[in-house]
């Protein structure tokens, strides 16, 4: 019986970090395998964790003060590592936001900044398939299926960087983390699983919430300043009604890319190779869109020249950030070997408070209330989802993971 119910915890265990992957969003996934040798610690979730209590030798009356101190250290050391999970998440979302939110006030062709990353980081993807003397074209694998993937997620990634010149990024982070709520109707549609309340529940939030961040004339008048001419305004109002729909397809293009990952997984597929993949395909994309944006668009009003567009400060400065956002990747990566996923979806949506304070501080332009109130709706809608699965975790024991 005893056997019986390791093996039950040892495949479990080897299935947890599909979950965490497949929950995170494909612009912070890290090249780690599923396969790969994985370390946990032996505990269900940091916040449910209690640690026992520490007992001072009675007889030692001489090194009270002593002990103490030593104690002290010690259980402020344990509670560092009790919530280290929590903590790399947390740096991740804060280090992805700000490096963000600098590269758009740079004033540089947004999507030239990230080929130039993508290119660096297709690089370091293949050097370690290549090192872990993977196939990159497995034999086993859906090709169709794989390049689903690819294709949603890479989509995603493009509308999120098109996103950062249309929006001001609370909104548009408030927008891209809808993709939890599509992720589970998509689940529910695809996986047919049972419809729950929670689900309802968050689901209407989010709606309520885009509406509040989108704020349509049909149902918000917007007040105008004086000296704005009416061409101006509708520019503007065309301009956000397209960060608008970018950023929704960009939510729908992850959540897809999400359910699409989970089922090449449920095929024994690497998860670096599934990343290589994904990275071949966005920067694909991001020539192909840069190519069209430079020679065949009719909105470009500026000229290619190396020189004046690639070597300037500014340019640097952005791409050596773009480059940057891998570290919030690898913190990622280990916050998902130390805690609950849903917890670490929970703390990435983070990034969208982080937006806020960033543009409420350092910009002129200002969140309005309803812009502030839809994105406290979406990452209530998040925290309901989240809390959510992590009770249904907890009421199955046999998912956690153990020491090996």
């Amino acid at each position: 019986m005893e056997k019986q119910q390791r093996t039950i915890s040892i495949t479990s265990t080897k299935s947890s970090p599909e979950i965490a992957v497949a929950n995170l969003d494909p612009l912070l996934q890290s090249i780690n395998d599923v396969n790969d040798d994985i370390t946990y610690f032996d505990r269900k979730s940091s916040i449910f964790y209690h640690p026992a209590n520490i007992i001072n030798d009675e007889n030692d009356e001489e090194n009270i003060d002593s002990n103490q101190k030593f104690h002290s250290c010690t259980k402020c050391f344990c509670y560092i590592k009790r919530f280290s999970g929590i903590l790399y998440s947390l740096i991740a979302a804060l280090l992805f936001t700000c490096s963000n939110f600098i590269i758009t006030q740079l004033n540089v062709v947004l999507l030239d900044v990230f080929l130039i990353r993508f290119i660096i980081q297709g690089l370091i993807s293949y050097v370690y398939i290549t090192y872990k003397d993977y196939h990159v074209f497995p034999s086993n694998i859906n090709n169709l299926l794989m390049f689903s993937r690819s294709f949603m997620a890479a989509m995603g990634s493009v509308c999120f960087y098109l996103g950062l010149e249309l929006l001001p990024l609370p909104e548009l982070s408030t927008l891209r983390y809808t993709q939890v709520i599509w992720t589970a109707l998509l689940v529910l549609i695809i996986f047919r699983e049972r419809i729950t309340l929670p689900i309802i529940i968050a689901s209407i939030l989010t709606l309520i919430g885009v509406i509040c961040v989108a704020q349509p004339t049909v149902l918000f008048t917007k007040s105008k300043p004086i000296n704005e001419t009416l061409q101006i305004s509708l520019k503007n109002d065309n301009q956000r009604l397209k960060g608008i729909f970018v950023a929704i397809f960009c939510a729908f293009s992850i959540s897809a890319g999400i359910v699409l990952n989970k089922k090449l997984l449920e095929q024994k597929v690497r998860q670096s190779v599934i990343m290589f993949h994904f990275i071949l395909t966005t920067t694909f994309m991001l020539i192909i869109t840069q190519t069209y944006y430079w020679v065949f668009s009719k909105t470009n009003h500026r000229k290619f020249n190396i020189k004046e567009i690639y070597l300037t400060e500014n340019f640097i400065y952005a791409t050596i950030l773009a480059t940057l956002q891998l570290i919030p990747m690898v913190l990622t990566q280990k916050s998902i070997k130390r805690e609950h996923p849903s917890i670490v979806t929970v703390v990435q949506a983070s990034e969208i408070l982080f937006s806020l304070i960033l543009q409420n501080i350092f910009l002129a332009k200002k969140s309005n209330g309803l812009a502030i109130i839809g994105s406290i709706l979406v990452l209530t809608s998040i925290f309901i989802l989240g809390g959510h699965k992590l009770w249904l975790d907890r009421q199955n024991r046999t998912h956690q993971p153990i020491k090996l």
